[in-house]
């Protein structure tokens, strides 16, 4: 796995990558996960659902084999110096493993942020449901899809009253089901349009957040869903409309105004339930420890688990293969962005690298070759960018010389890596342990 060693360089200059070796995280996997699949059917499967194990053990797999050479490697040498050294694959997982995850919380901020947000006002509402609802979105994830258009259709009412005419608005929604101590804790995080275009493409700016109106339609339209799917009885539904504290809540108060913003609050949506700065793992106790955040609301709190128990949590939010976590709407829709190159009130404030601005602009000498060598879609994707970007660390930059390094070979022959370890071995250069 692809983990800085440093933090960020203060003077702004980059330094070299270093490697941390073997994640404790996924050592802990390693070493205890067996024990927790063979008790799985006892211990959780009643609570959790039985039918989730082969969907735990699918990703654990691919964790647990994260930077293991023996899964294939990639050969990096100095042109300069002749330096050269080896690198494992990742696993691409994105619940278990932080620095995968990491990898892909950044892309997707940058997608939102760079590609797809319009250069207009937003805001973000966080939507909660109580805890009496909570334990049927684990049980069924469709929900999280219904309620996501329930959502936007709420916004989209709620801003065309303001407006006083029909209007289109945008939002992105992202679910999550993970709160402090990865306590199962399903809400909704939405960045949304300020506003929306009529049908002349005038846009209207509403900035307005949640009050107490919309809280109460809020929870009403939700408590309708869940009759209509048959998951209340009409008289519990009732109840839960008369109670004072509903457990209904929308949070309004972040705005976002500029680039930097849209990418930071971007990344925050779709960030990962595993902080691993904030867990530690104690072998002789056989336990793990969870310190929580000292601004929120548990205020520095430490929580105990087992090991066991601490798989049993994480893994409750990993998802069903194929579920989206992040969905678009409105303009922000695929259909949607197929209108904006016949709308020039949308073209002129699209983001910087929305993929029409291209094909409306004629190529200008300064253009790129067609025959460079890295694509602009493989460029951005790097991890190497990436990891320069959050820690400015340069990972291609040679440790003895400076220059610039490259991938020469990807080796996915299990005999020939198995040479290279070998012959690594034997000059104090092998791979770290796994286990």
């Amino acid at each position: 796995m692809a983990t800085a060693a440093a933090a960020p360089a203060q003077s702004g200059a980059r330094t070299l990558y270093r490697s941390r070796g073997p994640d404790p995280l996924r050592k802990l996997f390693l070493q205890r996960f067996p024990t927790f699949q063979a008790a799985y059917e006892q211990r959780y499967a009643a609570f959790f659902g039985k039918f989730r194990l082969p969907l735990i053990c699918r990703a654990a797999s691919a964790f647990r084999l994260c930077g293991d050479w023996n899964q294939g490697i990639a050969r990096i040498r100095c042109p300069d110096c002749g330096y050269d050294l080896f690198h494992p694959f990742s696993c691409k997982s994105f619940f278990l493993c932080t620095s995968c995850a990491q990898k892909r919380t950044l892309l997707l901020g940058e997608y939102l942020g760079d590609d797809l947000l319009l250069c207009l006002p937003h805001r973000q509402f966080v939507w909660t449901i109580p805890k009496v609802l909570r334990v049927f979105l684990r049980h069924d994830w469709e929900l999280f899809a219904d309620i996501g258009r329930l959502l936007f259709d709420i916004l989209t009412r709620y801003f065309t009253q303001a407006a006083g005419r029909s209007i289109y608005t945008a939002m992105v929604s992202s679910h999550q089901t993970f709160g402090e101590f990865a306590a199962w804790h399903p809400h909704w995080h939405a960045i949304v349009l300020e506003g929306g275009f009529d049908r002349h493409d005038r846009f209207f700016f509403i900035p307005l957040g949640a009050n107490e109106a919309l809280t109460e339609i809020w929870r009403h339209r939700v408590v309708a869903l869940f009759l209509s799917k048959g998951l209340l009885n009409p008289d519990f539904a009732r109840k839960l409309l008369s109670w004072r504290h509903s457990g209904f809540s929308i949070e309004s108060g972040t705005r976002i105004y500029d680039q930097e913003a849209r990418q930071a609050l971007s990344q925050y949506i779709v960030r990962a339930p595993l902080p691993r700065e904030k867990i530690h793992w104690d072998q002789d106790q056989d336990t793990v420890s969870w310190k929580s955040s000292t601004s929120g609301y548990f205020k520095g709190r430490e929580r105990h688990f087992s090991c066991l128990d601490f798989i049993a949590q994480v893994t409750l939010h990993i998802p069903p293969r194929g579920r989206h976590l992040v969905r678009r709407y409105g303009l922000y829709s695929s259909r949607g962005r197929g209108t904006w190159k016949d709308r020039p009130a949308l073209c002129t404030r699209a983001p910087q690298h929305w993929y029409g601005r291209q094909a409306a602009q004629p190529p200008t000498p300064t253009d790129a070759p067609k025959d460079q060598e890295v694509s602009t879609l493989c460029s951005k994707k790097a991890w190497a960018r990436l990891l320069a970007k959050v820690y400015e660390l340069d990972v291609m930059a040679c440790p003895n010389c400076g220059c610039r390094m490259s991938v020469i070979a990807v080796i996915l022959d299990p005999a020939e890596i198995r040479k290279i370890i070998n012959c690594l071995t034997r000059h104090g250069r092998g791979p770290p342990t796994q286990g």
